[in-house]
C-alpha cells in the first residue's frame, strides 16, 4: 500500500485501516491532499473527514479488488472532505439556496446559567421545545428563556432535561468530560466497533456493475448522522431504502440533502402489518441502519438480535450521541450537544463561553466511520461468514478529533480553494425541481462514485425492495491473500 499524506491525517488514516484490518491488504493505494485550517474552528475538521473518508475508500476499494480481482487507487482531498461538513447549507434549489428551516429558536444555543457556566439546550423538534419549554415555565421569548435559565446551576438543569427525555448538555472541558463517568466510558471504547453477533456462511463478493452493487441497505435514520452513512453507501452502488414513522417531524433540507441514491417509504412500525412488513424487508437486506435513542428502535419488535435471527448475515448499524453503554446510554443527543459535553465547543470558546463549530463535524463524520465500519463488516462477512454489529457515536467522535491537534483558526471564514468547491458542485432535475448540491468527496481510479438516483420526496417508493438489476455473471473472484499488495 502506498499512502501519500502529511501529518496528522497520515497518522489517522493508518489507525483507522489499522482498526478495520485493511493495514496490509487495500485494494489499492490511497492519496490524501490539502489539510485545514479551512474553518474558524480550532479542530482539524477537515483532515478528520479526509482521513475517515480515504479509509472508507480503502474498504470500497478491496470490496472492488474482490470482486473484480483489479486494484484502484483512492484519492481525498482534505478541502473537498472539509467542505463536505456543511453540504446541507450548500443546497439550492432553481438556483436558490434551499431555507434551512430553525424549528428551535430561540431555545437551540448556549445559555448562561449560575456560577459562570452555559448549557446548549436543543430544541430540533416541536415536542422537545415544547417540553423544555414546560421545565422552565416560560414562553418561547428570548428574553424570558435567558431569564430562567439563568436562575439554574447548569448541572442541575441538565440533569432535570435529561429526566424529561431532553435534550441539553454543559458546556464542558475536555479533561472534565474525560473525569467524567460516561466520557471515562467513551474513551474505553474503539472508535468504530464492529462486533460479530452471530453465525452464517461466507457470502463472497461475485463480479458486479459497482462496488456494492446488490448491497440492499434498510435505513431507519433520522436527521443528519446515520443518513450520511447510509447515502454514502449509495454512492457505491448500494440500493437504500428510507423509512421514516409517518407521525415523525422532518427538517426538509437534512431530507434532500442525505435522499441522495435513495429510495424512500413510509412506515409505521407500531402497527402489526407494517411491522410484518418490516420483517420481510429485513430477512432480504444486507444491511440495517439506525441511528434512534438506544433501546427505541429494539422497543419496536427489531433489536439486533432479531435482526440475525430474521436474516443470518446482516449486518446492523447502530449510531448514538453517547455510545450504548455507561450512565448517559439512554439521553438523547444532537450534533451541538456532543460538541457541548466532549470539550470542543469549550475549546473553540470558554468554560463561560463555549461556541458550536461553524460546519457541523460530528454528524457527518460519525456517518463517514459508520459507513467505514460498514464496509469492513461486509469484507469480513464475505472471508468468514457471521452477523456484525457496528457502532458509532457523535461524542466519541468529538473526543477522537480532539485528539488530532489543535490549529489556529482561519479568521476569515471558509477557505477552500474555489477549484475544489466547483469540482464538487453538481445539478440535476429532482421531483422537487432543479437541485444543486455538493457531489461525493472521494474518487476512484476505476470505478466512479455516485448517486443513481436523484434525492426523493418522502413516501415516494412502496415498502419493497426493487428487482435487482443484471449483474455480470461467473463465481467469486479468487482473491490469494497470501500474495503481495
Amino acid at each position: 500500500m502506498s499512502v501519500q499524506a502529511a501529518p496528522p491525517s497520515a497518522k489517522a488514516l493508518d489507525e483507522l485501516l489499522a482498526l478495520g484490518g485493511l493495514a496490509e491488504r487495500p485494494g489499492g493505494p490511497v492519496r490524501m491532499t490539502g489539510g485545514d485550517p479551512y474553518f474558524p474552528t480550532t479542530h482539524r475538521v477537515g483532515d478528520a473527514a479526509a482521513a475517515v473518508l480515504a479509509a472508507h475508500g480503502a474498504a470500497i476499494a478491496e470490496i472492488w479488488r474482490r470482486r473484480s480481482g483489479r486494484r484502484q487507487g483512492v484519492e481525498v482531498d482534505a478541502g473537498a472532505a472539509a467542505l463536505s461538513l456543511e453540504s446541507v447549507l450548500l443546497l439550492t434549489r432553481r438556483g436558490y439556496p434551499v431555507p434551512y428551516t430553525d424549528l428551535a429558536y430561540p431555545l437551540t444555543n448556549f445559555h448562561p446559567c449560575r456560577h459562570g457556566r452555559s448549557i446548549h439546550l436543543h430544541a430540533g423538534y416541536p415536542h422537545l421545545r415544547n417540553g423544555l419549554l414546560d421545565l422552565l415555565d416560560c414562553p418561547n421569548s428570548l428574553e424570558r428563556i435567558r431569564a430562567r435559565i439563568a436562575e439554574w446551576d447548569a448541572f442541575e438543569l441538565e440533569d432535570a432535561v435529561a429526566g424529561r427525555g431532553l435534550c441539553g448538555a454543559v458546556g464542558r472541558s475536555a479533561e472534565e468530560w474525560r473525569a467524567h463517568p460516561q466520557g471515562a466510558w467513551l474513551a474505553a471504547q474503539p472508535l468504530v466497533t464492529v462486533e460479530r453477533v452471530g453465525d452464517s456462511p461466507p457470502e463472497p463478493f461475485r463480479p458486479a456493475a459497482r462496488p456494492l452493487s446488490g448491497i440492499r441497505v434498510v435505513d431507519l435514520t433520522d436527521v443528519l448522522a446515520g443518513p450520511t452513512a447510509t447515502r454514502t453507501l449509495a454512492e457505491q452502488g448500494a440500493t437504500v431504502l428510507r423509512i421514516r414513522p409517518p407521525d415523525r417531524p422532518i427538517i426538509p433540507a437534512f431530507i434532500l440533502d442525505t435522499g441522495h441514491g435513495k429510495l424512500s417509504t413510509v412506515m409505521d412500525l407500531k402497527r402489526q402489518p407494517e411491522a410484518a412488513r418490516m420483517r420481510a424487508l429485513l430477512a432480504e437486506a444486507d444491511i440495517f441502519a439506525q441511528n434512534y435513542r438506544p433501546g427505541a428502535v429494539a422497543g419496536l419488535g427489531f433489536p439486533v438480535e432479531e435482526a440475525a435471527r430474521l436474516r443470518p448475515g446482516i449486518i446492523c448499524m447502530s449510531l448514538s450521541c453517547y455510545g450504548d453503554g455507561g450512565p448517559w446510554r439512554d439521553r438523547r443527543g444532537w450534533e451541538q450537544l456532543a460538541q457541548a459535553a466532549s470539550g470542543m465547543a469549550v475549546a473553540d470558546g470558554s468554560l463561560a463561553g463555549p461556541r458550536v463549530s461553524p460546519v457541523i463535524p460530528n454528524d457527518y463524520v460519525t456517518g463517514y466511520l459508520a459507513a467505514y465500519g460498514m464496509a469492513v463488516a461486509l469484507l469480513r462477512r464475505a472471508a468468514e461468514g457471521g452477523s456484525y454489529h457496528v457502532r458509532v457515536s457523535l461524542s466519541r467522535t468529538a473526543m477522537w478529533i480532539q485528539s488530532l491537534g489543535r490549529i489556529s483558526p482561519r479568521p476569515d471564514g471558509i477557505t477552500v480553494p474555489p477549484e475544489t468547491i466547483r469540482a464538487l458542485e453538481l445539478t440535476r432535475d429532482a421531483p422537487e425541481g432543479r437541485l444543486g448540491f455538493l457531489g461525493p468527496v472521494a474518487r476512484f481510479e476505476e470505478t466512479r462514485a455516485y448517486w443513481e438516483l436523484p434525492s426523493p420526496p418522502m413516501a415516494a417508493h412502496d415498502p419493497v425492495w426493487p428487482a435487482m438489476p443484471a449483474e455480470p455473471g461467473g463465481p467469486a473472484v479468487p482473491v490469494d491473500f497470501s500474495a503481495p499488495r
